[in-house]
């Protein structure tokens, strides 16, 4: 640890890429809850709630084995 640290201690403004790095968590976050709670996406999750349920879906390994 000792090496990685002596590098970093080399770099100017190394404070700077945590900031950075949260800033493109956080949007990356808010994104994908925007996306999930978008109204548009009502009838993809109505259609996936059952997704594994359906039978017309079956995989066609499946069928082919009957």
């Amino acid at each position: 640890m000792k090496i990685v640290s002596h590098y970093l201690q080399g770099i100017a403004d190394v404070g700077f890429f945590p900031s950075i790095s949260l800033l493109i968590f956080f949007l990356f976050f808010a994104g994908m809850l925007w996306w999930t709670f978008k109204k548009s996406n009502k009838d993809y999750f109505t259609e996936m709630e059952s997704y594994a349920l359906d039978e017309d879906r079956a995989l066609p390994s499946s069928k082919a084995k009957e």
